[in-house]
């Protein structure tokens, strides 16, 4: 039944209905964060494994493409929910290769509400589903390794998610009669499922309280009914699924936990070695909604943070890279979906290699690529910030770190690549734009770079002289200096006094614990 047609048809199915359901799915997004993106992010997430399988060729054996469908949102995911949808994905590839779950209880030990009783008094339900067919049987395989696996990717799991509902959909697939078809096994398992949507998500004090279902949970449903369509080779959908819940505008109370910035990146460690469990301990002693997913010396980690920088060095168990920092409450990736940006809005990308201005650049409503030594900038890395900012068109600001490979292939938005070749201008193209989110903050950023004088000071001692020269042969309103270390009082009277000298207004940004000791820019 599961065959590479199928599996195929689900993966570009999925991303059909989850463009559809986006709306729906990010109206009720309370929980850990009442952002309004999970839908959105689930749609990113589905799309890159989409992609993926689409570039197989053709004559891909099924447990292939299950694992490039997998992969591809593996390293697409964005937000809490794409990780966690990520890894389910994962998970399932494994079930149908034959892998029970890690711990083959752990997704049948309990019955979530709602949903019957999985294990009788006959044994456990894996033991029970040896005697299906084996479409059957690699069914419930795949859906109990899936819901393991969803599970380990969160460092503090909650009830009454899209990890519940996962472990009940395994759960009453692995009850049903012996005797009962696959296709209607999948079908059965999903109707229940729909139908303890509710009271799953009650058991949660947040959603309970917001009187939703866990957007998260609504994600994994549309996933799953894109599975049954493609087994039962029902036309992909052209409307919302009708159980979705209504598209509403909420007046959600503030979320539980805290993390102004989201932090996501990949680490590449050495083959066979697992970083999983390090990579969340070390994470959560920084941030919160940590989730960590991946295999094969490939993890991908969600990180919600006040202190951006903090999260990549911890993360410094292999080679980081697509490394992208964004305010947890910014719009973002709206242009995947079907429903555009507001006309005219723009986003700005901000490349740096100064884990240390992640924040500083994210709070001014610019996505953050930081570019870690470790590896090179990739296009695909620069496809996705500029993706993240949700924008129709945007500017990006290359800060020296980003080379023109890098910028030649830039699918989607409309980008212009801006005159910032360092961390000063990218400081003042940012100050300029200011998150405007308009096309007239993107102009005054090119106005401000095309006045700017800069000096760049490699030693400490030379930052009088450098300040003199400066401020006597440029004229302006505002002196711009990135410090690399901690300004020293006497450092700081400089840069005071020659500002007040020429009537300039000063701006201090740092340390950026990188680069030349000063860059200056009179504007």
């Amino acid at each position: 039944m599961l065959d590479a047609d199928v599996l195929r048809a689900w993966a570009g199915g999925a991303r059909t209905a989850l463009a559809l359901a986006r709306p729906a799915v990010d109206a009720v997004n309370v929980f850990p964060v009442a952002d309004a993106d999970t839908g959105t992010n689930a749609l990113l997430t589905i799309t890159g494994g989409a992609e993926a399988v689409t570039a197989l060729p053709v004559g891909t054996d099924a447990l292939d493409v299950a694992r490039a469908f997998a992969r591809g949102a593996l390293l697409a995911a964005r937000g809490n929910s794409g990780v966690i949808l990520s890894q389910y994905l994962a998970g399932f590839a494994d079930g149908l290769a034959g892998a029970a779950p890690t711990d083959p209880s752990a997704a049948l030990l309990t019955t979530p509400v709602g949903v019957p009783a999985a294990v009788g008094s006959g044994g456990s339900a894996l033991a029970q589903a040896a005697g299906r067919d084996e479409a059957a049987a690699d069914v419930v395989r795949a859906l109990a390794a899936a819901a393991t696996a969803a599970r380990a990717a969160v460092a503090e799991p909650s009830e009454g998610t899209v990890l519940t509902l996962a472990d009940a959909v395994a759960a009453r697939a692995a009850s049903l009669p012996l005797e009962l078809p696959a296709v209607t096994l999948l079908g059965t398992v999903l109707d229940d499922a729909r139908a303890a949507l509710a009271p799953i998500s009650a058991e949660h004090p947040v959603l309970r309280r917001e009187h939703v279902p866990d957007a998260g949970a609504c994600a994994l449903l549309v996933v799953l009914d894109a599975l049954h369509r493609a087994v039962t080779g029902t036309p992909e959908p052209t409307t919302p699924a009708s159980w979705l819940p209504p598209v509403e505008h909420h007046a959600h109370a503030a979320h539980e936990g805290g993390g102004a910035f989201e932090v996501m990146l990949v680490v590449r460690a050495s083959p066979g070695e697992d970083v999983s469990e390090a990579l969340k301990r070390r994470l959560s002693a920084v941030g919160d909604s940590v989730a960590v997913v991946g295999g094969d010396g490939v993890w991908h980690v969600h990180v919600h943070t006040d202190h951006p920088d903090a999260v990549i060095e911890a993360a410094a168990l292999g080679a980081r890279e697509q490394v992208v920092v964004r305010l947890v409450d910014a719009p973002h990736g709206q242009s995947a979906g079907e429903e555009m940006p507001p006309a005219g809005r723009w986003g700005m990308v901000a490349c740096t290699a100064a884990p240390a201005l992640a924040a500083w650049y994210a709070a001014a409503g610019a996505v953050t690529l930081v570019v870690p030594p470790d590896a090179p900038v990739t296009a695909a890395h620069v496809a996705r910030a500029v993706a993240d900012t949700g924008a129709d068109d945007v500017a990006l600001l290359p800060g020296g770190v980003v080379g023109a490979d890098a910028l030649a292939e830039r699918p989607g938005p409309v980008v212009e690549v801006l005159d910032a070749d360092d961390e000063l201008r990218v400081v003042v193209a940012v100050l300029a734009w200011a998150g405007s989110g308009a096309a007239a903050g993107v102009h005054d950023a090119v106005r401000a770079l095309g006045r700017l004088r800069v000096v760049r000071v490699d030693v400490a001692e030379a930052l009088p002289s450098a300040l003199a020269d400066l401020v006597s042969s440029a004229e302006g309103e505002s002196m711009t200096v990135v410090h690399r270390d901690p300004l020293d009082a006497t450092s700081k009277a400089y840069v005071e006094a020659a500002a007040s000298s020429h009537g300039l207004e000063p701006v201090l940004v740092g340390p950026t614990g990188t680069g030349a000791a000063f860059w200056l820019g009179v504007d």
